[in-house]
């Protein structure tokens, strides 16, 4: 039985590193790059002289890449893409309109008081409720939901809690059993869509609602039943976090 076995030696990176600079002839070294944070210097010889620029990330990332990136084709809710290190990022923004809901669980009581009249979930399984309009961001395989006030999209728009259970105080989405795909531009559409399809439960439905702030799912049955046209904005609760005032900070927080 052969016993030998072939140990590859340690590589001594450093030391070989400081060999192969020191045996280069100066004229041969035709630049340094300094790298600083968030920043870049490039010193280059000319002559016996040295001239030094400051370069950004960004210049110095096309510099080394020579393979072009693009997002591919983009849906017309999609206002702003990018590339992080855990992968595609997007955020979207979707205009007030009516969706259809699955409500399941315990039964409902209207207006959180045990004075009013109870409405079974399970009866009003099915329901049409006015939303106001949503900001729907990915990367990787985190989503995250956020509603805003007006018909457009502006970057600089107060941030609003989702009028909707399920969806956690950092405004990340509990998808339940459900496993949507990692972010990307040709799945995030399917990945919205599964969002309205998953049934909703009375998980993380406090705080959501300045009239009903014990359980959203009581408003939601409240405007399907009155058959509301369109969300009222004042019911909107502003997201509490320092850190998320504006679709701007979603940027710079989470995908920076």
């Amino acid at each position: 039985m052969n016993t030998d076995i072939n140990i590859l030696p340690i590589i001594d990176l450093e030391n070989i590193s400081q060999s192969l600079i020191a045996s280069i002839p100066q004229s041969e070294l035709l630049a340094q790059l300094i790298i600083l944070k968030g920043q870049f210097i490039l010193v280059e010889r000319l002559g016996k002289k040295c001239s030094y620029k400051f370069l950004s990330p960004e210049a110095v990332e096309k510099a080394f890449t020579s393979k072009t990136a693009t997002s591919g084709w983009l849906t017309s809710n999609t206002v702003w893409w990018g590339r992080t290190p855990a992968g595609e990022a997007i955020i979207q923004f979707y205009p007030t309109q009516k969706y259809q809901i699955q409500l399941v669980g315990e039964d409902t009581a209207v207006g959180g008081e045990p004075d009013l009249r109870q409405v079974s979930v399970e009866e009003a399984k099915i329901i049409n409720v006015p939303m106001p309009a949503f900001l729907f961001a990915g990367c990787g395989g985190k989503y995250y939901l956020w509603a805003v006030k007006g018909k457009t999209f502006k970057p600089d728009a107060q941030l609003y809690k989702p009028p909707l259970p399920n969806v956690r105080d950092d405004s990340s989405i509990c998808f339940g059993e459900n496993s949507p795909g990692a972010c990307s531009a040709s799945t995030i559409l399917q990945t919205w869509e599964l969002f309205w399809k998953s049934p909703f439960n009375r998980d993380l439905a406090q705080g959501k609602s300045k009239t009903h702030s014990n359980d959203i799912c009581c408003s939601l049955v409240s405007l399907h039943e009155s058959k509301a046209k369109s969300y009222p904005s004042s019911d909107l609760v502003p997201v509490q976090s320092w850190k998320f005032k504006t679709p701007e900070d979603i940027i710079k927080q989470l995908f920076s």
